[in-house]
């Protein structure tokens, strides 16, 4: 299908049609220092290598599909997995691979209709940004533990282009295999933009047991309060609920993330971080951050150069990052 309207482009550039390509690396040095070894040293953080390849046909259709090649991370999703080489498990459901979305979108003046791999409808504000985009030390324990990018379906209407309502029925996540396992998932999303308030909130139902039909129960409310055009604030809050024939009581999971960003220019913005969460029967954990971006080209933001201190309160662990991304666009037509 894709294929098919790619070779009719041409006739419809006259619609607003467009293909571009990114390519995007980013490399980061973490330093540390061992107090076994009495060295200093580095690793290389979220450095990583995308591919972005966007654009539309017409004013109906419209397409995404980004490749994550290679990651130095080294954060198995289980013994046998490893992110560093994810195009190894393109077949798997329950942890990142080389695809993240690979998505089309039908557009029909409210309606919007959504069919491939994309991102789930959950958890808020912190799925906005592009993973290439993210730091990793400042993510919550839900981003890093589930497969954020399944393989479905999402249908979503908007009502006078400020509120949005959509239904997406997808693989889940705790499938080792999309479709082969039988396991899905199911979310409801809200998403709003009413001036200085930008609620994104969402109930989702993750299954992971076929046998019983368990699911895991999942609410995010995304909050974005914006003070001014340089001061924004935003509050996620993720509870998961979980009961199995075998539980008499439900089980929980919390977590809390907000974000202080003062942004004086384009070129400029700093950010505070605060992660707390409580893992159902473990104690309370938590982690604050500072991160800083600069992007030293006029009236661009491709290249961004980025440094951010966080501090394992639990743990109490420090941790540094200083790096760069650069967006190398491509434009097709």
């Amino acid at each position: 299908m894709l294929l098919c309207f790619l070779a009719h482009s041409q006739e419809a550039e006259n619609l607003g049609s467009y293909a571009e390509v990114s390519i995007i690396p980013r490399l980061d040095l973490n330093p540390y220092y061992s107090s076994e070894d009495s060295k200093l040293g580095f690793t290389h953080g979220n450095s990583s290598v995308y591919t972005l390849f966007e654009g539309s046909v017409g004013e109906h259709f419209s397409w995404t599909l980004a490749n994550h090649w290679i990651s130095s991370l080294n954060v198995p999703a289980s013994d046998e997995f490893n992110y560093a080489w994810p195009y190894k498990y393109l077949g798997y459901s329950d942890c990142t691979n080389w695809i993240d979305y690979c998505k089309v979108d039908l557009t029909f003046g409210n309606w919007a209709f959504t069919l491939g791999k994309d991102c789930l409808s959950t958890l808020g504000f912190e799925y906005e940004d592009w993973d290439w985009d993210v730091h990793f030390d400042l993510t919550t324990p839900f981003w890093d533990a589930v497969a954020a990018y399944q393989w479905g379906a999402k249908v979503a209407y908007t009502v006078a282009d400020a509120t949005t309502f959509s239904l997406q029925m997808t693989s889940s996540p705790y499938g080792e295999h999309p479709f082969a396992s039988g396991l899905w998932a199911y979310s409801f999303q809200w998403r709003g933009e009413y001036g200085w308030f930008e609620p994104i909130w969402s109930y989702s139902a993750f299954q992971f047991d076929k046998s019983n039909g368990a699911f895991q129960n999942i609410v995010s409310l995304g909050n974005k309060f914006n003070f001014s055009d340089e001061f924004n604030f935003v509050l996620d809050w993720t509870g998961s609920f979980v009961k199995s024939e075998w539980q008499s009581e439900y089980s929980s999971f919390n977590q809390f993330r907000g974000v202080f960003t003062y942004a004086p220019s384009d070129r400029f913005d700093i950010a505070l971080h605060g992660i707390f969460y409580k893992a159902f029967e473990a104690d309370l954990e938590s982690r604050l951050g500072v991160v800083a971006q600069f992007y030293p080209l006029k009236d661009s933001q491709d290249l961004r150069l980025h440094a951010g201190f966080t501090y394992f309160i639990s743990e109490k662990v420090p941790s540094l990052t200083v790096g760069a991304r650069y967006d190398i666009r491509i434009k097709c037509w």
